[in-house]
């Protein structure tokens, strides 16, 4: 009898350590989402305008980006829009689907997908000054 309530007492202990172990985990996830959604602020429409807006009404959302994102080289737009995914999946490890959109003219330039990051070819813009 009494091995019996040790190995249930054991059972107990093992079960309540992992079970801190889960809590400990969410708030590790809760504190990088809140990172991503600290750095994603400072990029938005008071930053650097890598993105305007976002529309979440439909499946993909839709991501309006801006100046900022079409300045930056390669790697930070990918870096960007996962990170970007990542919060709206609201999981580290995890990835929300993307279609990126011109916030000027809402065409279709980019989604991020199941094959990853990829940005469709675009036509030359000319600079203002140029046309003059």
């Amino acid at each position: 009898m009494n091995i019996m309530l040790a190995i249930f007492l054991a059972l107990c202990i093992s079960l309540a350590q992992r079970t801190s172990a889960f809590g400990n985990e969410f708030r590790t996830r809760e504190a990088q989402i809140a990172q991503y959604k600290s750095r994603l602020d400072s990029l938005g429409p008071n930053g650097a305008l890598f993105w305007i807006r976002l529309d979440a009404k439909q499946r993909p959302h839709r991501l309006f980006v801006g100046e900022g994102f079409y300045r930056a080289d390669f790697q930070s737009q990918q870096d960007f829009v996962e990170t970007y995914s990542k919060y709206l999946a609201g999981h580290p490890e995890k990835f929300m689907l993307i279609d990126l959109l011109d916030g000027k003219t809402s065409r279709p330039v980019g989604e991020f997908g199941w094959g990853g990051f990829k940005l469709y070819s675009q036509p030359v813009r000319a600079s203002a000054k140029l046309r003059e």
